[in-house]
């Protein structure tokens, strides 16, 4: 007998841990450990972002153990700005039952419902600025950092529960990226690319972490600039910015981070995180979550990272469209290339990348013919009087 509980205790948060263990026992691609710091993020989250968003997980027993789990998230923020009754749903992880599936969906729809909205979309963990999707393709893969990795059941729980795919986001991958644009295939672009950037007057610099937050709130004002009309959007708050840099930190590779000026004015962003989730893997082995953590950030810190990490997730590529150099798009995606090829990593997988993006139109890009490494979906489905 299924049964679903409101998680509020101590004991309730431990079974809501647990699931993800139970779940991925077994899945020779998943991790240890949570991907993400979910006391932080559900259960103690900062004060400015209790103000605008409303949790309630749940946790699905089958007698006394636990075997699924889910959050109903009521984003005020996103409501206000966009106007729709949107409610979401995250953290969603479940055995291959479902009748597991079904008793959690219910429970927060009805949990959205009773807060008047008309409709629940998911999943995001908690919104689409953090993790959104499940992987509904090959799931034979390591996880890619900060990217959803999940059974392949769940798609199929979530339709047979009635909602509808509403949105596809894949990741692409280049096996040496500079190396492919220094080819004798790129060699026109890449002499069209040093005549516009010899005479451009965009620089590039790195955050720095003696002035973190002052940069933080550029690339913030850039992500609220340049994502204003995209799919899912609402503005982000200082409070989420700094929220999810903090759980980044560790991982960060401060050359990757790239701010482009142009005459003094912040322009462009664009960042590579390091794929820690190679590190955490060879760390895996380990019996102590402390030295699981430790081993993984001296493999990410350490001087032969490279022989540990060989990749790179590209993601917030955020260019200011009133910038006059029509070229800082151009010239950010190089210098990445670049920079990736330098710091010793071959391998780079750009995501999420909307399916109604520009993102892999520029004109390098577009002479690629190129497949999505991985896709992931969300899904939706209206829940008023359910």
């Amino acid at each position: 007998m299924i049964s679903v509980v409101p998680v509020r205790s101590d004991a309730d948060w431990q079974d809501f841990a647990a699931v993800y263990t139970t779940v991925y026992a077994d899945d020779p691609y998943g991790l240890p450990d949570e991907p993400f710091d979910v006391d932080a993020t559900l259960r103690s989250p900062a004060r400015e972002l209790r103000q605008i968003r409303t949790v309630q997980a749940f946790v699905a027993l089958d007698g006394l153990r636990p075997v699924g789990r889910i959050a109903a998230i009521h984003d005020t923020g996103f409501t206000s700005y966009t106007r729709e009754s949107i409610g979401f749903f995250g953290f969603y992880e479940a055995v291959d039952d479902f009748a597991v599936a079904e008793a959690l969906l219910d429970a927060a729809s009805s949990w959205l419902s009773e807060r008047g909205l008309a409709s629940m979309a998911g999943p995001f963990s908690p919104s689409m600025f953090y993790s959104a999707g499940v992987l509904v393709d090959d799931a034979n893969k390591l996880p890619l950092i900060g990217m959803p990795h999940n059974p392949l059941y769940y798609a199929a729980q979530l339709e047979k529960w009635g909602m509808a795919a509403i949105k596809d986001f894949y990741s692409y991958r280049f096996d040496e990226p500079y190396e492919m644009f220094c080819s004798p295939t790129f060699a026109r672009h890449k002499q069209l690319y040093e005549r516009v950037s010899a005479r451009s007057e965009v620089t590039f610099r790195t955050m720095s972490y003696r002035t973190l937050r002052r940069d933080a709130e550029i690339v913030r004002e850039l992500y609220n600039t340049t994502f204003q009309d995209f799919w899912g959007f609402s503005p982000l708050s200082r409070a989420e910015m700094w929220d999810l840099l903090r759980m980044m930190l560790p991982v960060l590779d401060p050359e990757l981070t790239l701010l482009a000026e142009y005459r003094g004015k912040p322009v462009a962003f664009f960042m590579g995180i390091p794929d820690a989730n190679q590190a955490m893997a060879r760390a895996a082995h380990h019996r102590s979550r402390l030295v699981r953590d430790l081993t993984t950030l001296r493999y990410v810190k350490g001087r032969r990272r490279t022989e540990v990490m060989d990749g790179v997730r590209v993601d917030m590529m955020l260019v200011d469209s009133s910038c006059p150099d029509r070229s800082v798009a151009s010239q950010i995606v190089v210098e990445m290339w670049r920079r990736i090829a330098a710091r010793g990593y071959t391998r780079m997988e750009g995501a999420p990348v909307l399916d109604d993006s520009d993102w892999m139109k520029g004109s390098v890009l577009s002479r690629i013919e190129m497949s999505p490494y991985r896709t992931y979906r969300i899904y939706s489905r209206e829940i008023s009087g359910s």
